[in-house]
C-alpha cells in the first residue's frame, strides 16, 4: 500500500505538499482522477482521487473517505528522552528505527557531556514521516527539539514508570524486570554518559536506576534496546 503524507487538510480535500507532490506525479507518474491513501500522523487515512492544476503547484486530494485507527499500547505509551550523538546520522537512524517500531515520542536533551545540542528537527521530522509511510502506521511521535537535561526534569517528574539507563556503578534493575504495561518513560544520555550530578538529579526527581545489559551499547543502540524490550512485553 502505497502512502502519502500531509498536515494540510480541510474538510472536503487536502493538500499534498510540494515535495511530496512530486514524488507523486514525477516518480509515481499518478494522473488526474488517480485514487491515492494519505495519513496525517494523527491516525487517520484519506482516501481519494487527485487532481493536478500544475505540476510545479501542490496536488489536491478529494477526500472520498476517512479512517481513524487507534494508537497501539507502544505508540502511546513508549517515551524516550536522548541525548544527541555527536554524529546526527547516528540519530537520524535512531529515529527511523524507532519510527518504524512504533513510539509514542521522542524528546533530546542536552547534557554536561554532550558533544552536540542541536539537530535539524525538519531533517528529522522529514525521516520520522518517510519511516511512518514505509511501515504503514498511522501515528507520528511527538519529537521535540533539545533542552536541557535539568529543564526536563523540572517538567517531567518522574512516575512509577520512569528510568534512566547510566553506566556508573550502583544498584540498578534489569530494565524490563518491573515494567508494567500502563507507560513508560526511560532516560539516555550522551556517549560520556550522564554526569555524576545528573544521575543524583534524576534519582531525586524519582528516576528509577536500570542496566540495559552486560554490554556497554552505543546511545542509538541503548534506546533501540530499550523500546524493543517494552515492545516485546506489549506483544
Amino acid at each position: 500500500m502505497e502512502l502519502f503524507f500531509s498536515n494540510e487538510i480541510f474538510e472536503t480535500h487536502l493538500f499534498l505538499k510540494i515535495e511530496e507532490s512530486g514524488h507523486c506525479i514525477k516518480v509515481l507518474r499518478k494522473t488526474n482522477g488517480d485514487v491515492i491513501k494519505v495519513i496525517d500522523g494523527k491516525g487517520n487515512l484519506y482516501e481519494g482521487p487527485i487532481e493536478i492544476e500544475n505540476k510545479n503547484k501542490p496536488v489536491k486530494v478529494h477526500i472520498l473517505s476517512k479512517t481513524h485507527f487507534e494508537a497501539s499500547k507502544f505508540q502511546s505509551r513508549f517515551h524516550l528522552v536522548i541525548a544527541p550523538t555527536k554524529n546526527a546520522d547516528r540519530m537520524e537512524w535512531m529515529v527511523e528505527k524507532a519510527v518504524e517500531m512504533g513510539i509514542a515520542s521522542i524528546t533530546f536533551v542536552h547534557c554536561e557531556h554532550s558533544e552536540r545540542t542541536n539537530l535539524r528537527l525538519d531533517r528529522i521530522e522529514k525521516i520520522a514521516i518517510a519511516a511512518l509511510k514505509q511501515s504503514q502506521q498511522y501515528w507520528l511521535p511527538k519529537i521535540t527539539i533539545p533542552i536541557p537535561f535539568k529543564n526536563y526534569l523540572e517538567q517531567f517528574p518522574a512516575d512509577e514508570n520512569s528510568f534512566i539507563a547510566h553506566c556508573e556503578d550502583g544498584e540498578k534493575t534489569e530494565f524490563g524486570a518491573n515494567l508494567t504495561k500502563d507507560f513508560c518513560r526511560i532516560l539516555i544520555g550522551p556517549e560520556g554518559d550522564f554526569s555524576e550530578s545528573e544521575i543524583e538529579l534524576a534519582l531525586a526527581a524519582g528516576y528509577k536506576p536500570v542496566s540495559l545489559g552486560a554490554s556497554r551499547l552505543r546511545t542509538e543502540t541503548a534506546a533501540l534496546y530499550a523500546c524493543a524490550v517494552y515492545r516485546s512485553m506489549l506483544t
